[in-house]
């Protein structure tokens, strides 16, 4: 990466993966092109931010809430990017803060899964509109998360929440019901972890735990959502949390992230799997 970051997302849109915020870049969006193997500098984001979310959805990339650079604080705001005129725009806010949760694509909206800041409300945004909605709770909150979505619902996948620690559990939310239901656990409690959908299966990836002892994980594990099973898949190369991850055509790709557990030790790596 040009600059090494970690606590980001990235998301996938038409082949190209963007990566805004994050320790070490708070305001830089860069956009990787795993085709040439090549990194280009965007436009910045309005506002520097770490812990943020984001997701492409119709074209557009979705940067959403996430702590300001400077104090720290739990923000509301929402932005969309446009890659065609690189360019960004204000959205309407979202209804609470939030910091450290994720944010996922599925029909006609925006999704906003766990974090800090609020409720555990999932929050949905409509881009026909520019207006948001409070939905379902999590049934167990959860920060540092990760969630994906995959045939037609949201996954919600691990974490952490104080005076809990991390999780394993896994929650799926059905859009039709408006309702969260568990799905099998993984096998390893992780927060700060990447996750994205490759081969209609769920990859998730790295992290960090603190109970039993600080460490960063290399663990990688997979759902097949036929079987409702997980399995381990090949580790990472190098233990790290705060990375995200996403797929692009047959090969999911890891950016970034830290490899001290509790610490900015940012890494500019680039790892590719290829099941």
């Amino acid at each position: 990466m040009p600059a090494a970051r970690s606590e980001m997302p990235a998301a996938e849109l038409d082949g190209l993966i963007y990566v805004p915020g994050g320790f070490g870049g708070e305001q830089l969006l860069e956009v990787y092109d795993p085709a040439a193997d090549a990194w280009r500098s965007l436009t910045p984001l309005p506002e520097g931010r770490h812990h943020l979310m984001a997701t492409a959805h119709a074209g557009r990339l979705y940067v959403l809430g996430g702590a300001r650079a400077v104090g720290g604080d739990p923000t509301a705001t929402a932005w969309a990017y446009d890659p065609a005129a690189d360019s960004w725009s204000t959205l309407a806010s979202m209804p609470e803060a939030r910091v450290a949760g994720a944010a996922v694509s599925l029909d006609n909206f925006v999704y906003v899964v766990g974090g800090v800041g609020g409720t555990s409300a999932l929050l949905r945004y409509d881009p026909s509109n520019d207006s948001w909605a409070s939905l379902a709770a999590l049934d167990e909150p959860r920060e540092h998360t990760a969630a994906v979505a995959l045939n037609g619902r949201i996954y919600a996948l691990a974490g952490r929440w104080q005076g809990v620690g991390e999780l394993a559990s896994v929650e799926v939310y059905d859009p039709e019901s408006d309702v969260w239901a568990p799905a099998p656990s993984m096998a390893v409690a992780r927060g700060g972890h990447g996750a994205a959908v490759l081969a209609g299966h769920i990859f998730v990836v790295g992290g960090e735990a603190f109970a039993g002892g600080t460490r960063t994980l290399d663990s990688v594990e997979v759902y097949d959502p036929q079987t409702e099973t997980w399995a381990a898949a090949p580790p990472l190369s190098v233990p790290l949390h705060g990375v995200p991850a996403a797929g692009v055509g047959a090969a999911l790709f890891v950016l970034g992230g830290s490899d001290r557990a509790g610490a900015i030790d940012n890494q500019g790596r680039v790892l590719q799997y290829m099941p």
